[in-house]
């Protein structure tokens, strides 16, 4: 049996969202460089990650040069600074006439003088780094060593590399851009009935609406929230019952949301563990109270739940990054979840989205990303969304003829005896959700299986002058 093939998914339903695709507006950049292709292709994850963290390292290092410069220009400025303007054109006149008369009269007023412009002046422009008092530590210092200088400039220079990459412009590191989704919603009424509960397994924040921290909770302490009233939330259980406007949120009190896992008790789903962040937010007009999840994009294709990542490594890796372009563009692009808070939900409306739960039970999915990371489906400057659906006829359909827009010039015809459904005829096909507009699902599996494609093949062979570009 062909594995990871699923029923109707996000891009099956891409027929019924025509509208809003037709609603891409396409800006003109300049395309990637030589160089940056060089980088995508060859460079290490590993090597880019040690670079970030001596990247970060040397950073601390630099705010705490200014920071000490701050201090040596506060002493200065004790010291040799005049009371007003007056003075110190009184002080220049007579420095200038020493300099050029050597009258002794004006010795005392030239040494003044010299140190203010010698020693406070050059200083002055430090008086802004006040705010760097918290890299003050003498541990700061020790990253200016020559190791952290190389890897801060060798990740100055990866970012470099990196720009210039069209509407794919939104950075945000080695694992991407945050990405914020809905998981589900609560009514009022059922939020108080049943009221929302969290923990983690490590120390967390609760923060309200301003996002001030209004507790510091131990790892696998359980909160509770439920609906007051008027839009408030009672956040309850690990601290003192306290209300929050509209929102409450939860983030790692260390800092590191890249391995906090939360816990979120939902009794009818085998699904309640997700990585990251998590909020809850009510909003007004829909009066629901919806559970967001916010973490790094590369962390959500880690738990999506289009595949299992038991079939061929090549076709999990077109899957993945055929993911990430989608999760990509609805992060650049998409509004419709605005009003609510985030940018995609956890259905087949958008793309299944298990979170941990799904990341620890299909761990081949978390390999496949990792061996495309940060890479993605491009069309010249454009994200090229990536239709897919599960079996053709023998042949893909173009984007135009299927639904009449000439905008995805990537989505062409092109024949699929791999993909072709070898019983139910197109109409069939077309009722059950085939579209068959871009990959086919089965050819791309039998592509990797059967003939050893590998997965930048499959999908130039699906959609056509595509590039497959690293954009984080």
């Amino acid at each position: 049996m062909i594995q990871n093939i699923f029923t109707t998914k996000f891009f099956i339903r891409l027929g019924s969202n025509l509208l809003l695709l037709l609603a891409i507006l396409f800006f003109a950049s300049p395309t990637r460089s030589y160089a940056q292709e060089i980088i995508a292709d060859n460079a290490g994850n590993d090597e880019v990650v040690q670079d970030l963290n001596l990247f970060n390292r040397y950073n601390k290092y630099l705010k705490y040069k200014k920071y000490k410069k701050y201090k040596l220009y506060k002493k200065y400025r004790k010291k040799y600074a005049f009371k007003n303007s007056a003075e110190r054109i009184s002080y220049r006149t007579r420095y200038k006439l020493y300099k050029k008369t050597k009258n002794p009269a004006y010795y005392e007023y030239y040494k003044r003088y010299k140190k203010y412009k010698n020693k406070y002046k050059p200083l002055k422009k430090y008086a802004k780094y006040k705010k760097y008092k918290k890299y003050g530590r003498s541990r700061n210092g020790r990253y200016g060593k020559s190791k952290y200088k190389k890897g801060y400039q060798r990740y100055k220079n990866y970012l470099k590399l990196t720009k210039d990459l069209g509407e794919a412009n939104l950075g945000g590191g080695i694992y991407g851009p945050e990405i914020t989704i809905g998981l589900w919603s609560y009514s009022r009424s059922d939020l108080r009935e049943t009221p929302f509960k969290i923990k983690a397994n490590k120390n967390y924040n609760i923060k309200n609406s301003k996002g001030e921290i209004i507790g510091q909770i131990a790892a696998d302490t359980i909160t509770r929230v439920t609906y007051d009233k008027d839009g408030k939330l009672r956040i309850y259980n690990s601290v003192a019952p306290v209300l929050s406007n509209k929102k409450v949120s939860f983030d790692a009190t260390d800092g590191n949301n890249l391995n906090l896992i939360f816990d979120i008790y939902k009794p009818d789903s085998p699904f309640d563990r997700y990585r990251g962040k998590i909020k809850l937010r009510y909003n007004k007009a829909s009066k629901r109270i919806w559970v967001i999840n916010t973490l790094p994009l590369e962390q959500y294709i880690w738990g999506i739940g289009e595949i299992t990542g038991n079939g061929d490594t090549d076709y999990n890796r077109v899957m993945t990054t055929s993911f990430r372009t989608y999760g990509y563009w609805k992060l650049k692009f998409s509004t419709k979840y605005a009003t609510d808070g985030f940018k995609v939900n956890a259905t087949p409306g958008n793309q299944l989205y298990y979170g941990y739960d799904w990341e620890t039970t299909h761990p081949q999915i978390k390999d496949a990303a990792d061996d495309t990371r940060g890479k993605i489906v491009m069309y010249k400057s454009k994200i090229a969304l990536t239709p897919y659906s599960s079996w053709t006829d023998g042949k893909t359909r173009s984007f135009k003829k299927r639904w009449g827009s000439d905008k995805y010039p990537w989505c062409k015809s092109v024949a699929d005896p791999y993909g072709k459904h070898p019983t139910k005829s197109s109409k069939t096909l077309l009722a059950e959700g085939n579209h068959m507009v871009g990959l086919s699902a089965h050819g791309a599996l039998s592509l990797a299986k059967d003939h050893n494609w590998n997965w930048k093949k499959i999908l130039k062979y699906y959609y056509s002058g595509i590039d497959i570009r690293k954009v984080y």
